[in-house]
């Protein structure tokens, strides 16, 4: 069966894909939707959660659960240019628990449906559509420039606080959130948010961290807050135009501990 006139060979990626895509959409500079499938989520992954972390790579359009098929996902990026950021940087990442794998889907859309949507583990439904969440990263040019393209590594840029917030607000609010402890925080005013970076043991601890922590929000004395977090591809703290990283308690106490002990050692050598 012939590709039919004026249509594009599958993975050409130098094609014009301006004009009108599926359905009628209207396509930018980027693409088509593209359409991933991503295996070996954990259970207590969910479209929110994946969401959080693939929107640092492309702005997503909808994401669906697999019913029948528990640790799968589809998850349809606004354009290809998006699908192959997130293919280059998230594929083989250990999020939750788990290692995903992500690759291309033959599927040009994912379809949703009119019918009540399945029901995950996590009491959370299966099915979320993100075309007009305002959490979208590359919606206009401007948008997208202020976006790095990065490996997750253990180090996690947090923003858009409030000015009046310190480490401790931080902190709670990821313990509170059951997301990992970081090992240390840095706090940087700015003149309209409190921003940050925050260092875990592992990448692990900072995936873990990003699905379940960004785009968190609250009241802070009456102001509405929205936490948003970033990947920055460090492996080290820096220290320009930050405050110098603190340890944060858990890791005071485990060093007061160990202090501890190395002072018994030596009370029992010493007699």
């Amino acid at each position: 069966m012939g590709r039919g006139p004026g249509r594009p060979r599958r993975g050409d990626r130098n094609m014009d894909r301006s004009g009108p895509g599926p359905r009628g959409e209207t396509m930018g500079p980027g693409g088509p939707p593209a359409v991933l499938m991503v295996h070996g989520l954990d259970s207590t992954m969910n479209p929110s959660r994946l969401f959080n972390i693939f929107c640092m790579y492309g702005d997503v359009n909808k994401i669906k659960f697999l019913m029948t098929k528990k640790g799968i996902a589809m998850v349809e990026m606004k354009n290809s240019r998006g699908a192959d950021n997130v293919l280059n940087h998230l594929n083989r990442a250990k999020v939750l628990g788990s290692q995903i794998s992500i690759s291309p889907s033959k599927h040009r859309e994912v379809v949703v449906y009119n019918s009540a949507p399945g029901i995950l583990e996590d009491g959370s439904e299966n099915v979320q559509v993100f075309v007009n969440s305002r959490f979208l990263r590359y919606s206009t040019e401007k948008k997208a420039a202020k976006n790095r393209l990065v490996d997750p590594s253990k180090i996690l840029h947090f923003f858009a606080l409030p000015l009046e917030v310190d480490e401790d607000f931080v902190l709670k609010l990821l313990e509170d959130k059951g997301c990992p402890t970081p090992t240390s925080i840095s706090m940087h005013k700015s003149e309209v948010c409190s921003a940050g970076l925050l260092e875990f043991d592992s990448t692990e601890e900072a995936m873990d961290t990003a699905a379940i922590a960004n785009h968190m929000q609250g009241t802070h004395k009456g102001t509405r807050y929205l936490m948003k977090i970033a990947f920055t591809g460090k492996k080290s703290m820096p220290v320009e135009n930050y405050e110098e990283a603190k340890p944060t308690a858990a890791v005071k106490a485990k060093d007061k501990k160990e202090d501890e002990v190395e002072i018994n050692l030596s009370r029992n050598f010493n007699d």
